[in-house]
């Protein structure tokens, strides 16, 4: 509907333009020679009571030379130079007469005045050149300048009647050409005004009423669309949130299949502990059954049992920690720790693989700020995929951990292998869901790495050379001074 509407305002938008053209046009062609007229009709008047002037001059110098009134050639002198100014005056009347320029009620009239004045002009115009003649020969012909004289005289007067006739119909066509050009002036005024009216009632105030209602509908539609917005932002937390929800299930879980897989290597690890434990308490109660006991060695042998006893401890207290399901904590925690306490998990399953672990930790680190567990799950997975890459490996199977500072200020972290490797063909997917290279794998483990690692602002990265090297990296921000201010995240 809207469409319609600016359709049919913008026809007459078109046809108002369209009027204003013509208007325009009409007024170029209309008033426009009736200002030319007025610019000549003031000239015209001046030299038309100027030929009064010039007449009535042109007769004195004759008389004064004809009467000798004194003066000599002098007075000749004065009528060949007015009697010049006088005769191109009139022609210039003549030739403006007979113009068809511009429209004039009084224009027949000023021609048939201006025809009546000629035989006059003309008769005095030829007894002024005799008089001129006559006086100029020597000696001078003072009859003729007589019978010359004679004849002005009796023209002259008949000749300046005429002339103010003609004097009166030019300023009677001037009056009359100001009347016109003041009618067409206002003629053209009101018709602008009416179309400037037309174009307010019919062109402007419509489009403003479709103007005030596209605002209203725009202003309803950015109200409905904040709506959705804000709704849509709800369901992407509540989304978010589930999201989070569902990482940390996986996340407990994979951690907690990690464990049950590693559980023969952690027996193992654990037992190793617990045997020196017995031993030594098993020597403290032998020495102490003899008469006179060894107490230097006893407490030697209970200080050992009491560092084995601790290092089971923090061995069992990192388990649970891995395995024990929480909400993610946010801290500042040191990136080779980190490194040292996934070792500490790994230690047992590597030596009953036979496999070499070696570190390469670099000094001065910066801190990180994260979740220290959720690090710890993906370096323990990387490792495990390492080992099982190892498996099949004759010689020298090994794994390196290492730490080092990145370029860009933060700290990377690498599980390097020397295992069968990947393919050019599945590395690209090795971190999607539900890919897996290993038959057995449900192909989760890497891909909450990716999830881990991309929630601390990371990102995580592979590169295999297949039988020689295999490099899993990531890189995670260094911490900053605002980690640990309140922004809303849960701290430990």
């Amino acid at each position: 509907m809207s469409h319609q509407i600016a359709d049919i305002l913008g026809r007459k938008y078109l046809m108002a333009l369209t009027v204003v053209a013509i208007l325009v046009v009409g007024d170029r062609a209309v008033l426009e020679p009736y200002l030319i007229r007025l610019a000549t009709d003031a000239p015209l008047i001046n030299i038309a009571g100027r030929q009064r002037m010039l007449s009535q001059r042109l007769t004195k110098a004759a008389l004064a030379f004809g009467g000798g009134w004194g003066g000599g050639k002098a007075p000749l002198r004065e009528m060949s130079e007015v009697l010049d100014s006088w005769s191109a005056a009139q022609d210039q009347l003549q030739r403006d007469a007979a113009s068809p320029r511009g429209p004039g009620r009084a224009s027949g009239e000023l021609r048939d005045g201006l025809q009546r004045l000629n035989p006059d002009f003309v008769k005095i115009r030829e007894a002024a050149r005799r008089v001129i003649r006559a006086g100029s020969s020597d000696p001078p012909d003072m009859a003729a300048v007589r019978d010359g004289l004679l004849v002005m005289l009796d023209h002259e007067a008949e000749y300046l009647r005429r002339m103010d006739q003609v004097v009166g119909l030019y300023e009677s066509e001037a009056r009359d050409r100001v009347v016109d050009l003041r009618r067409l002036g206002w003629i053209v005024t009101a018709l602008i005004l009416a179309i400037l009216a037309a174009i307010g009632l019919f062109i402007l105030r419509p489009a403003a009423r479709l103007i005030r209602s596209q605002i209203s509908e725009l202003e309803r539609t950015r109200d409905e669309l904040e709506a959705r917005v804000q709704e849509r932002t709800r369901e992407l937390k509540r989304a978010g949130d589930r999201h989070r929800a569902l990482v940390e299930q996986f996340s407990h879980v994979a951690r907690t299949t990690t464990i049950g897989e590693m559980a023969s290597g952690l027996a193992h690890e654990l037992n190793q502990p617990l045997g020196a434990i017995a031993n030594y308490a098993e020597g403290c109660l032998v020495e102490l059954a003899t008469p006179e006991p060894a107490l230097i060695e006893i407490q030697g042998a209970l200080e050992r049992l009491l560092a084995v006893t601790l290092r089971a401890g923090q061995i069992i207290d990192r388990i649970r920690k891995f395995v024990t399901r929480q909400e993610s904590r946010r801290e500042r925690f040191e990136a080779n720790q980190v490194v040292q306490d996934v070792l500490e998990i790994l230690r047992g399953e590597a030596e009953r693989r036979g496999i070499a672990v070696r570190v390469d930790l670099a000094l001065d680190l910066p801190y990180l700020w994260g979740d220290p567990v959720q690090i710890h799950q993906v370096l323990v997975n990387l490792g495990r995929n390492a080992f099982d890459a190892l498996g099949a490996q004759p010689v020298e199977p090994t794994l390196v951990m290492q730490t080092r500072r990145a370029e860009t200020g933060s700290v990377e972290f690498a599980v390097i292998d020397n295992g069968e490797g990947i393919d050019a063909e599945s590395i690209d997917r090795v971190f999607d869901a539900y890919f897996s290279t290993r038959a057995g794998g449900m192909g989760m483990g890497l891909a909450i790495c990716r999830t881990l690692i991309e929630s601390h602002q990371g990102r995580i990265e592979v590169t295999s050379r297949p039988g020689v090297r295999t490099v899993f990296s990531f890189r995670l921000p260094a911490g900053t001074n605002d980690d640990g201010a309140d922004t809303g995240l849960h701290r430990g």
